[in-house]
């Protein structure tokens, strides 16, 4: 009966260990998976802040453009282009919106 049991206990720590040796190697794995996907995304992220500087600086560019270009347009430029001055202003009145646009039955 003693033998049984020796080579059942036997068995198991086999098993137990062969278990946690697999364990082990999964997580080394998953560790190693880890360190890579973050080296990457750092790679990417310094990539992006590149990309980023560069386009803040081009927006700063096309700024500076649209002020300068702002700054040329005046009213003679204006009617030069067809633009006229309106000769009565109309504004509409909240009230009669409110009259003559309606859902009520």
């Amino acid at each position: 009966m003693r033998t049984a049991t020796l080579k059942m206990n036997n068995v198991n720590k086999k098993s137990i260990f062969w278990a946690l040796t697999g364990v082990l190697v999964l997580l080394v794995g998953l560790y190693f998976c880890f360190i890579t996907q973050t080296i990457i995304n750092t790679a990417s992220y310094q990539s992006i802040e590149r990309k980023i500087t560069a386009l803040d600086s081009e927006i700063s560019g096309l700024e500076s453009q649209y002020i300068s270009l702002k700054r040329e347009v005046d009213y003679d430029l204006a009617k030069e282009l067809g633009y006229i001055e309106v000769a009565t202003i109309k504004f509409i009145d909240k009230g009669v919106i409110n009259q003559t646009l309606s859902l009520v039955k």
